[in-house]
């Protein structure tokens, strides 16, 4: 604050010490007989300054005048920029009732507007973000929450599993500009900074876009911020902010505190989603174990029976006791492969250097007796002659197994499965195929998820198989894809060698 003025009457000058300790409010202190100011704190007397009016109608001369005011006034600064002041003035008067000086109190109108609506955008966030635990609609309530009161565009990006941005929430100050907008999404500025506000953790006001797409010339943008949504230490996603007016810091701080609040109700909203994905898994495991172990169980039990009965038949029911328990096994291995994946765990293996051409004999060796019951050939077409494998070799049999249990199961009496393999790019690359009915188009995009159910040719798929035969092959540093169409079916997964096979070892 400014010191007061030699020739300020002593009580006018109890008054500006009294008034310094109040730094938060914007005061001024004038003195007659012309209005000088003798005290201000921040910046209250520029507030007053450049008044157009005459000077009589200035708030302090009327103070010193005698007359208290109260009233909102406009203000021209030296920029030319108008704004609008709130001013509360009182004429302070000595023992005889002369006025000895004016005291105002200042409001910038336009900010305190801006802080209500601050507080009115932070408290609706509050409450809206609240209206859903759906991960996309969370995100859309987000994007509107800033539109317009903030911006006339606001894009809401959320990292996806495959570490890429996906746009979940758009919201424009003109909702009916969506319906053709939105496929702009990805020409939208600021995208090529997301990744950078992602690795700091900063938000970023960007106070030109500068030149932009032709499509979005129209849309008149001229600034943006872009704010990191981050909850419990981890990215979830980014929030684009981008307006036809300017942008400044406190634009910038509100949006940060939103995106906080958005990032919280997102972060709910996944766990949520985990915690029903946890639920629906455990109601899988018991569909499972009712559905695909019901019938080996009464497989044992129907063949024990007869073996009591018929001692004369006990081979073939002793082969039927085999494979069922042999089934049991194999989903029981499964369904703990899947908890300990869903637990975080990744598969353990216990490598060793085994022949591929051995791996694949012998698996079909044990699908020999299932795939004679069904009439279907099994054949091998392996083109390698030499190709050792680092692997863990039961796994490996338990991947053979999955897939030729699978395609004998879709596989007409008459028909053949055929395993192939051979050297690509130093991986040895297999094959299971089938000429069953396929899988339809709609279906592939979700044949690895366990639990997945379809229909092949009248009879439904259900169980973890495949599932966990490309969670073995990926723990192999190995990749396996799937191709299907009305001719059939056929699994491909590669895996690496255990070192380099020279040309004349292939065949």
């Amino acid at each position: 604050m400014r010191e007061p003025a030699a020739l300020l009457p002593d009580p006018a000058r109890r008054i500006v010490d009294a008034l310094a300790g109040l730094g938060d409010l914007e005061i001024v202190v004038a003195a007659p007989p012309h209005g000088a100011i003798v005290a201000a704190t921040g910046s209250a007397a520029a507030l007053l300054a450049h008044f157009p009016d005459d000077p009589r109608r200035h708030p302090l001369a009327r103070c010193l005048a005698g007359v208290p005011v109260e009233e909102e006034v406009r203000r021209i600064a030296e920029t030319g920029a108008v704004t609008h002041i709130h001013v509360r003035g009182v004429p302070v008067r000595d023992a005889s009732g002369a006025v000895i000086a004016a005291v105002a109190v200042l409001a910038d109108v336009a900010a305190q507007r801006r802080r209500l609506a601050a507080a009115a955008v932070l408290e609706a966030a509050g409450s809206v973000l609240l209206e859903s635990l759906d991960l996309a609609r969370v995100a859309q309530l987000g994007a509107e929450l800033l539109v317009p009161r903030l911006g006339d565009f606001c894009l809401v990006s959320l990292l996806a599993a495959d570490d890429e941005l996906h746009l979940f929430g758009l919201a424009h100050a003109d909702p009916a500009a969506l319906a053709h907008e939105r496929p702009l999404h990805d020409i939208f500025p600021l995208q090529d900074r997301a990744w950078d506000v992602l690795q700091d953790s900063r938000s970023r006001l960007v106070a030109d876009l500068g030149p932009l797409d032709p499509p979005l010339r129209e849309l008149g943008l001229r600034a943006g911020l872009i704010a990191p949504l981050i909850a419990r230490d981890r990215a979830l996603g980014v929030l684009r902010l981008l307006s036809a007016r300017r942008l400044d810091a406190d634009d910038l701080e509100l949006a940060r505190r939103v995106a906080d609040r958005i990032a919280l109700a997102l972060d709910n909203a996944r766990q949520h989603a985990e915690a029903l994905r946890a639920s629906q898994a455990r109601e899988d495991v018991l569909t499972v174990v009712s559905h695909d172990l019901r019938n080996p169980l009464s497989a044992i039990t129907l063949g024990a029976t007869v073996l009591v009965k018929k001692l004369r038949d006990a081979e073939e029911n002793v082969a039927v006791i085999q494979r069922s328990a042999a089934r049991i096994e194999r989903l029981t291995e499964n369904l703990l492969d899947l908890a300990g994946a869903q637990a975080g765990q990744t598969t353990v293996l216990e490598r060793e250097v085994a022949d591929a051409r051995e791996i694949v004999e012998e698996a079909l060796a044990l699908q020999k007796p299932l795939a004679d019951k069904k009439g279907v050939r099994l054949i091998a077409g392996l083109r390698i002659a030499q190709a050792p494998l680092f692997c863990d070799r039961t796994r490996i049999a338990q991947v053979f197994g999955n897939l030729l249990d699978n395609a004998i199961k879709f596989s007409a009496s008459g028909q053949e499965v055929a395993v192939d393999g051979d050297l690509v790019d130093g991986q040895v690359r297999f094959s299971v195929r089938d000429h069953g009915p396929g899988i339809d188009d709609a279906d592939l995009p979700h044949i690895f998820e366990p639990f997945w159910s379809t229909v092949r040719g009248g009879k439904k798929g259900l169980g973890l198989g495949l599932s966990i035969a490309r969670s073995i092959v990926d723990a192999h540093d190995g990749r396996m894809i799937v191709h299907s169409d009305h001719s059939g079916t056929v699994f491909t997964f590669t895996l690496p060698l255990a070192h380099a096979v020279d040309a004349d070892d292939m065949t």
